[in-house]
């Protein structure tokens, strides 16, 4: 379950900016693992950088509003939400003197970020590398497009080595310095153009980039930190989604000594037999005695949570519509629910007692018609 950012910060959906940034103030004093050495601080200190990248931030905050913690979280990753929230200077603004050492008691600016971001890797340094993004499909009905599902997947994904916990090494043995690329994890080459020498720095074939390697290799990865793994992942379907839809759920993907990758679902809606959609109206065909489409009367319809009686005006023809309010989809990642369309179809019987021929003749005959289809003419 995404964790609500206004819980996070301790204020009400109806905050000022002023208020969220007061509050944000006083538990990034409380949580900042420099001064709080609690096991969960480091945790706690980026939840609340979280939420105030979003809450702080008019744009990023309607779109919270709009779509709700679960969705929001499905649609925007880390880089996403952090994406032009500058530190420094909010902590500058707040009496933060970084940079300055021995003044504040707090790291520099770029430990914060390796912290949030989880930039350093188990080896304490270089950049690591992401895990792939994995894509899986997923079939569910409209019942389950509507009112939302959890649904567990099978994935074959790669995942921690869980003998050596990533880092390649074998138990016991030392991480060493790469000396390949001397712990930077990048290496460069020079090269000799008609425009002059040029430079290429590329990750370090040697390390991946991470600075360091291990003295013995992992017997389980062989040195990679990776295994692959058969999972089970249980996925919350938002409301409103249809054939086409792609969610993401972040870090759910591929292990990567840096941080893993995202997985990526894409979704079928499997068709109902009592309903067609249309956008996030539902549409479905119902069946009239002609009588009631000729007096009115009242009929059973299904939707997609119960049956309900409708009224039938008289005078009805086939074709006709009926329309009930709310009673469509879910407008997904929005407010708002489609409505259910029902068209008639005034059902004619195909075979008669003979009671009701006398009376079908009787009324054609007050109609002024005979059976024959010919008009009678009163006034000759």
């Amino acid at each position: 379950m995404a964790k609500d950012f206004y819980d996070i910060l301790g204020v009400k959906k109806e905050a000022t900016t002023d208020e969220i940034k007061q509050a944000y103030r006083k538990l990034a004093m409380q949580y900042h693992p420099d001064r709080n050495k609690t096991k969960d601080a480091e945790e706690k200190f980026k939840e609340i950088n979280e939420a105030y990248a979003v809450l702080s931030d008019p744009e990023k905050r309607k779109q919270y509003d709009t779509y709700g913690p679960v969705q929001f979280n499905q649609r925007y990753s880390e880089e996403d939400i952090f994406r032009g929230f500058d530190f420094e200077n909010i902590f500058r603004n707040m009496g933060f003197d970084f940079g300055s050492s021995g003044q504040s008691g707090f790291g520099s600016i770029d430990d914060i970020f390796d912290n949030l971001f989880n930039r350093n890797s188990q080896y304490g340094q270089g950049s690591g590398s992401r895990g792939n993004d994995i894509l899986a499909k997923v079939k569910i009905s409209l019942a389950d497009a509507a009112k939302g599902a959890k649904k567990t997947i099978s994935l074959k994904h790669i995942a921690q080595c869980d003998r050596c916990a990533g880092t390649g090494t074998e138990p016991g043995s030392k991480v060493l310095q790469c000396p390949t690329c001397n712990g930077r994890g990048q290496v460069s080459a020079m090269r000799r153009t008609p425009f002059g020498v040029m430079q290429t720095i590329t990750t370090c074939p040697n390390c991946g980039g991470v600075g360091k390697v291990p003295e013995k290799k992992c017997k389980k990865c062989s040195g990679t930190g990776r295994i692959q793994k058969n999972d089970t992942v249980e996925v919350e379907i938002p409301q409103g989604v249809d054939s086409g839809t792609r969610l993401r759920l972040r870090g759910l993907g591929d292990y990567g000594s840096s941080r893993r990758g995202d997985l990526y679902i894409d979704i079928e809606v499997e068709q109902d037999p009592r309903f067609k959609r249309r956008g996030d109206d539902l549409i479905t065909n119902i069946k009239v005695p002609f009588y009631i489409a000729i007096l009115g009367g009242h009929v059973t319809v299904p939707t997609m949570d119960k049956e309900e009686n409708i009224r039938i005006s008289p005078g009805t023809q086939s074709g006709d519509t009926v329309l009930i309010k709310g009673k469509g989809v879910p407008r997904f990642g929005r407010s708002g629910v489609g409505d259910e369309i029902i068209i008639i179809q005034v059902e004619i019987p195909k075979k008669l007692t003979a009671e009701q021929e006398e009376l079908i003749k009787k009324y054609s005959e007050l109609d002024g018609t005979d059976v024959s289809g010919k008009k009678k003419h009163f006034w000759k």
